[in-house]
């Protein structure tokens, strides 16, 4: 398949578009992309291979592409929105409505966060600023700034908003990783403005880039389709905010790391689903995107001999109800991690963390004779 293998991106957004356009029930279509796409996730065999790419910007195609579909799907978004609001003829149901929010929520998520996390890591200007209009439509048009500079250098440690503890559920996480977010991106910028000797009232000041694309937004719904079409609109954003920090949960659950110490081949979940890794344009490749931040997603190699979840879908699923996500997944991994990957000293805070919760400590008195097993890597 090579370089078409990532044009599921580009036919899952097309689906959303397809039922927007038909309308009525056919709203539903996108969101019921998911579970077709978990199904196929789940019972397809993993996805090792390495690709090879003879025509890379094949692949680079449904990166951009994704740009006129979003706004297309919003466009059709908010023009359904305004026949709704203004009771026109033959407009969608209630029901339909919902419908049409989840789907569009869905897209905002997934495909559309790994494709815009693989653009804002790239170094030129115009990549790094689409990737903002695609954040915005999860309120968050700022992610990079403060991903870039703060979850890279940071991971698995207690300062890392983006790294849920052991015990903590996705429904905690969520707004530790919002609020993280946010916080992140204010004060990256602000600093990186005093570093140069400019106010925060400068023009480069990036928290205005943030304000200015999400007032944009806003703004066209409301004009066109009021204020119920805007509160639609914005709980979208928000359901599409709680999609994308939910599969954010799944990348470093429960691990630990020295503050300062390298980041090695055990410090991210992979999840390499036959699905998931072209859906997610190689994003739960994740410890190689670590490594080096400026490989471009084809070129990331699946480490097999690295830290492993099952499928990405099967996991999100789970952690919507925690005992399951605990007893089935989290503890017999971590446990795992634990004793075969973690270094003495991590095996010793991730013991700490166990006790903090009441989970068995199954590392013992005898940690510290452990050699340290992995080679590192700098993000």
């Amino acid at each position: 398949m090579g370089a078409f293998r990532y044009y599921i991106v580009t036919a899952v957004v097309g689906a959303a578009i397809a039922g927007l356009w038909l309308g009525g029930s056919w709203a539903w279509l996108g969101i019921a992309t998911f579970p077709v796409l978990m199904a196929l996730d789940i019972l397809l065999p993993a996805d090792h291979g390495v690709r090879r790419l003879s025509r890379p910007v094949l692949a680079e195609i449904p990166l951009y592409l994704h740009l006129p579909l979003l706004v297309g799907l919003w466009a059709l978004f908010i023009g359904r929105l305004t026949e709704w609001t203004s009771g026109t003829p033959g407009a969608m149901s209630g029901w339909q409505v919902v419908g049409m929010a989840l789907s569009v929520g869905w897209i905002g998520a997934v495909p559309n966060l790994p494709i815009s996390h693989e653009l804002m890591h790239r170094r030129h200007w115009f990549p790094v600023a689409v990737s903002k209009i695609y954040n915005t439509v999860y309120l968050d048009p700022n992610r990079d700034v403060g991903h870039k500079l703060t979850h890279h250098l940071d991971l698995c440690t207690p300062i890392d908003s983006d790294t849920p503890r052991r015990g903590q559920t996705i429904y905690a996480f969520v707004w530790q990783a919002s609020y993280g977010a946010w916080k992140d991106g204010v004060v990256t910028s602000v600093r990186s403005l005093r570093k140069r000797d400019m106010t925060i009232f400068h023009p480069r000041n990036a928290v205005y880039v943030e304000i200015l694309l999400l007032t944009a937004l806003c703004a066209t719904v409301l004009y066109f389709a009021g204020w119920a079409g805007l509160l639609v609109a914005v709980a979208t954003m928000v359901f599409s905010k709680l999609l994308v920090e939910g599969f954010n949960y799944l990348q470093h659950y429960g691990m630990v790391r020295v503050p300062g110490s390298p980041i090695k081949l055990h410090h991210a979940w992979n999840h390499l689903g036959t699905i998931i890794r072209p859906l997610g344009v190689e994003i739960t490749n994740h410890i190689e995107h670590h490594f080096d931040s400026k490989h471009r997603f084809y070129e990331l190699e699946p480490r097999t001999d690295g830290a492993q979840m099952p499928s990405a879908f099967l996991c999100f699923v789970c952690a919507l109800v925690p005992p399951v996500w605990t007893s089935y997944i989290a503890k017999p991994r971590l446990q795992d991690w634990d004793t075969r990957f973690a270094s003495p000293d991590e095996q010793r805070m991730a013991m700490v963390e166990n006790r903090r919760i009441g989970w068995p400590e199954w590392v013992g008195a005898g940690v510290g004779d452990k050699a340290d097993p992995e080679p590192s890597g700098m993000a």
